[in-house]
């Protein structure tokens, strides 16, 4: 059958990765770690341009657990592994994901969900909406609006001084 990827069994450990790409802007990834009881979250994006946003640690509005459980009940732990439906467009967007639970690693890429007709694409699109909401990032709407991330980097990069490599 092939090797299953295992994690290192940490008690209580769980992580959740969930990469948002996009075609034209690139996208953005969500870490949410537990350890033990202690949970945190960092942002990551996927070039230069708006470094300002990403590495910088997050929290959701209401709290880690609550957050955790919200994910179970949109099904992200029955999402199946592998690549779910097929890429339609190279220009589109779609999820990549990683989740570490009870010691074992499940991935998942689901290429253009609002166009695919299977479960885990309503599920991922549920639950990137309750990651947008929870860590205020327009860049995981199931609807991408362009123009709202647009006015949400710029917003956040404001006032940064930028440094450019010569």
């Amino acid at each position: 059958m092939g090797c299953r990827p295992e994690a290192p069994q940490t008690p209580g450990f769980l992580e959740f990765r969930l990469h948002r790409w996009t075609g034209l802007e690139g996208g953005e990834t969500l870490l949410l770690r537990r350890i033990g009881s202690e949970w945190s979250a960092i942002v990551l994006g996927d070039g230069q341009r708006f470094s300002c946003m990403y590495q910088r640690p997050v929290k959701p509005k209401s709290d880690w657990d609550h957050v955790w459980t919200n994910l179970l009940k949109k099904g992200l732990l029955d999402i199946p592994e592998g690549q779910l439906g097929r890429l339609i467009v190279e220009d589109g967007d779609g999820f990549d994901g990683e989740v570490t639970h009870e010691g074992k690693v499940k991935r998942f890429e689901i290429p253009h969900p609002q166009s695919q007709n299977f479960p885990a694409a309503k599920q991922i699109l549920e639950i990137s909406d309750l990651l947008a909401d929870e860590f205020e990032s327009p860049v995981f709407r199931a609807d991408y609006d362009r123009g709202q991330v647009g006015e949400y980097l710029i917003k956040n990069c404001s006032g940064v001084k930028r440094e450019y490599a010569r």
